[in-house]
């Protein structure tokens, strides 16, 4: 996918102006690549986020001459709006690790939770380094076996090979906790304690 921009000048009121007239604010760096100002057409930024996924590489052209490499590495967002107020592009280089959080993708539904578990994903996302063409755009953990009680860890995850896990190994991700249970076990104890009472 192809997103277009153009070079600009910094400052806050020069942001602003640019907001105003449907453009974002962004910036370009990367390893031993000296950072460039930009901004980009918001509908087609918003377009462009829509139909893509976490880490997908993009070619990003500035000015239409420059051409480069690139993932998004953050997006800053209103406080109180719904709007993109900048983005943070990371240029790729071959050959070069690069640091990113990948989404934890949840499939198939849990033995445990439908015996009345709550499925509790404490991380939504895993930092790990990769090389550009080996990042993943997420990882998933098939839940379907797990009973109350099972945990997954950082540790537990089955990445994808060239990937390096850089977070905490020993994080929970996911777990399935009895709580639904257990309250439902203290209701018919209750009702068996009022029985015998009368």
């Amino acid at each position: 996918m192809i997103i277009t921009a153009e070079k600009r000048e910094i400052g806050s009121k020069i942001s602003k102006r640019f907001r105003r007239e449907g453009k974002i604010p962004a910036v370009v760096y990367g390893y031993d690549f000296e950072n460039k100002h930009i901004v980009v057409d918001k509908s087609e930024l918003m377009a462009i986020l829509r139909k893509s996924r976490r880490n997908d590489r993009f070619e990003l052209r500035v000015n239409g001459g420059e051409t480069y490499r690139v993932i998004i590495k953050e997006l800053q967002w209103h406080p109180v709006k719904d709007e993109v107020e900048h983005v943070d592009f990371y240029k790729l280089t071959e050959g070069k690790h690069v640091v990113v959080d990948v989404p934890v993708k949840i499939v198939g539904e849990s033995k445990g939770v439908k015996l009345g578990g709550d499925l509790y994903q404490p991380r939504k996302k895993i930092t790990v380094e990769a090389l550009p063409d080996a990042i993943p755009n997420d990882i998933e953990i098939d839940v379907t076996n797990l009973m109350i009680g099972d945990v997954v860890h950082v540790f537990d995850l089955d990445v994808p090979e060239g990937v390096r896990v850089k977070s905490s190994r020993n994080y929970t991700v996911v777990a399935i906790l009895g709580k639904a249970l257990e309250e439902e076990k203290g209701e018919e104890e209750e009702e068996e304690a009022e029985e015998t009472a009368e």
